[in-house]
This record gives structure tokens, sequence and C-alpha cells, in this order.
């Protein structure tokens, strides 16, 4: 059904009195908010079946070097992926001008949009799990726990047809809850909480009179290194911070072959888990930040990985403990979403009249030691109305002062996670 006068709205009250009875009689999920569902099943698509997940995963890595702070000497961490899915399930329900902002950062409009992240979120499904993972048993194969909702103010009404196609698109439930009050804040936390395994403790959108609805997206992965480094090798050495103070920290230590790049204006080695995902290790030549690494750059090392060449190296990374909490919203404008944040210029039309983006929230942490990684990210926003010959000495590569991280699904290059670790304690 398209956009018209003759569009069916869901009013959030609708089903309220039927299911809180359920609700409050399960205290445990009390928090939650009153769930509610589009009858619509979800429409999983494979990578097979769509011509643009190419683009959009280039957009996704674009985006997410785009909302690092280039100047910054704090750590920063995102999940370009869970920003993406966030900002794609928006533009289900944008038109015209905001529409249009939001498919070119995404890399795909319409369908194709949709159908590109189904399929790329689908392609992880086998690796979904229930994301409390206890951090010293990490799982034998990767956990990558993805998760999509939406909680609809009680007083307000909603498009059938965005409803419907968040389910189908997004597999995302829909709740209901006062997001005027400390209620609501609760329904918030409690999703956050949920799929995140505790890891982000509490939604970062506050209660507002004016809010009327929020869209939440989540990423978890728990993964072992394919070959963990030995407890025993590691040892204090000198890191260099962001800010310029040296410091000692705990170091792990590995020689072997390992896929190995140096023909950019870096060091690179990618460190694979068990199965499908992996993390890519940059160090900048010294002198340059963590953050002046382009989307160009990230396209030459994926080149450079494409045909991954083994090199000997002796490498030492520092043990890795960080989470970051951000509001995206004015690098989101300067990346060209001139019209979404403002009211009167904002069209999302296709999930209510009169709204405009009033915040956009992402928190993330991300774990490294001898044994893997464990990360999650959240992500809210808040709407008002062949191998190279054996060298005979190994390459050096000492982690020693701020570098990148990424981890991606092999197969698709989807970037899950970007971070510049300027402190790797926190």
């Amino acid at each position: 059904m398209g956009p018209g006068a003759g569009r069916r709205r869901r009013r959030a009250t609708v089903a309220t009195g039927v299911v809180v009875a359920v609700v409050l009689g399960a205290c445990a999920a009390a928090d939650a908010g009153v769930e509610l569902r589009s009858d619509v099943e979800r429409d999983a698509v494979v990578l097979s079946e769509t011509s643009d997940v190419v683009s959009v995963v280039e957009a996704t890595t674009a985006l997410g070097v785009g909302l690092l702070a280039p100047d910054s000497t704090e750590n920063q961490l995102i999940s370009p992926a869970s920003v993406a899915v966030a900002l794609s399930m928006l533009a289900e329900g944008a038109r015209g001008d905001s529409a249009a902002e939001l498919d070119r950062l995404l890399g795909a409009a319409g369908q194709d949009r949709t159908d590109a992240f189904n399929a790329l979120q689908s392609a992880m499904q086998e690796y979904d799990g229930a994301p409390d993972v206890d951090d010293d048993d990490l799982p034998d194969v990767p956990l990558l726990h993805l998760a999509n909702g939406i909680v609809v103010d009680e007083d307000r009404t909603v498009e059938d047809e965005f409803l419907d196609r968040l389910a189908a698109g997004y597999d995302a439930g829909v709740r209901v809850a006062e997001l005027s009050d400390a209620s609501g804040k609760a329904a918030l936390d409690a999703w956050v909480r949920k799929h995140t395994g505790g890891r982000v403790e509490a939604s970062a959108i506050r209660p507002d009179p004016d809010l009327y609805l929020v869209l939440q997206n989540a990423v978890v992965l728990a993964a072992r290194w394919e070959a963990p480094f030995e407890a025993g090798m590691t040892r204090d050495l000198p890191f260099t911070l962001g800010t310029g103070d040296e410091i000692e920290l705990a170091t792990m230590v590995r020689r072997g072959d390992m896929v190995y790049a140096d023909d950019g204006p870096w060091q690179a080695v990618r460190l694979p888990y068990t199965e499908a995902f992996a993390m890519d290790v940059v160090l900048p030549t010294e002198g340059t930040a963590p953050t002046e690494l382009t989307a160009d750059d990230w396209a030459t090392l994926d080149a450079a990985f494409a045909t991954p060449q083994q090199s000997e190296v002796l490498l030492a990374l520092p043990k890795v403990d960080m989470a970051t909490s951000t509001s995206l919203l004015e690098p989101l404008e300067a990346l060209g979403l001139t019209s979404l944040f403002t009211f009167g210029r904002a069209d999302l039309t296709g999930i209510a009249p009169d709204l405009f983006v009033s915040a956009v929230a992402h928190q993330a942490t991300l774990t490294m030691d001898e044994e893997g990684t464990v990360a999650a990210a959240v992500t809210e926003i808040g709407a008002e109305a062949g191998a190279a010959p054996e060298p005979t000495e190994p390459v050096e590569m000492t982690v020693d002062r701020p570098f990148a991280i990424r981890v991606v699904h092999i197969e698709t290059g989807w970037p899950l996670f970007l971070g510049a670790v300027q402190d790797p304690r926190g």
C-alpha cells in the first residue's frame, strides 16, 4: 500500500488492554514494554538475490570512517553495521529529500536497499545465539547476535506499512510504552540489556513528552581467535597514548604466519576468529593518527586481504578494554543528512506526520585478550512529533602507539566494529 490519504495507521493503544494482563502477570518482563507485532513474517533474502550488497558494504565502511572524530585523542568505537541498519529502518518511513539523503549515505535506495540489509543480516543468522556470553568462556563457534526493535509512545499512531516493512525486512518487534516518563525509559533499558547481554546497561534515550518513537538496533560479537595468544607471553611494554604520554601496558605477543600487509601508510594484520569473522589491526605510520585512515585506505587494505599474503610476523598487541557513548547527530549531518533533524524539513510521513529525528545515540564496548574478543553496540534513533616467500627474519609489528581496529564478516567485508584505540585501558 503506497503512501497516501488512504493509509492505515495502527494506534499504539489498540492492543494494550489485551496484552497488559499478560505482561503484568509475568513480573520479570514488565519493564520490557507491551509488545505488538505486525502480522507480516520475516522474509529473509540471501546474498545471491540482491545486487546491491557490495555498494552497501562500501557505504557502511565510509559511514563508519565518517563517524570517527578526526582530531580526537579519546578512544572511539563504532559499529558501522549497527548504525547503518538503524538508519535503513528509518529510511523505510522517509520520503522526499529525507529519503534521498539516507539512500545516498547507505549506498542503495528503496527495495534494493531493504533487500541488501536484509541479506547481510540473514547471512549472519547462523551465528545467532543468546548474547549473555561468559567473557571467560568464549564459544568455540563465533556468536553474532543482531536485534532490531521499535518502541512507540502509547498515545501515538504509526503507519501500518512502516511496521510491516520493519517486520519483513528487519524482523523488528514493536513495543508500546509511555516514552514521556520513567516507565518508557525502563522499557528501552530492558531491551538494551537483554540484547547486549548486559554489556550496555541502559538506553541513551531520555524520556520526553514529545518523544514519538525510538528505533533500536543491537549487535553482540563473542569470538575466539583461530590462533590464541599464549598468556605466558604477555608482558608489560611501552605504549604511547593519543595524548603523547607513555605508559606500560599488558601486551600480547605472538610469532607465526599471519595475513600481513604494509602497502599503505600503515602495517596491518588480519587475525581470524575460528569461523567467518576476523579482526584487522592497523598501525599507521608514526605521526599519523588512526582516525586519519580514509575509506580509500580501508579499500586498499580490503584489496590486499582479498589475495592474502602470509608472512611470518612477530606481533606485539596490547590487550584492550574500551567503552564509548556518543551522539551521532552532528557527524551524520556533516555526512549529508541535512533535513532529518529539523522540524518542517524532515519528511518521515511514511511513519507519521510532522516527525523529525531528535536523537541518534550510539554506545559500544569491546574487550580483547589472549583468547578472543567480546564486543557489543547499540544504536538508537529517537523521533519527535597465494603465499609470499617466507622471510628469513619475521616482520615485526609492535603496536606501541594509537592504532585502528576493524571486525569484519569475511565473506561480505561488512564492518561490524570500527575503532580508534588511543588508550587500550579504556
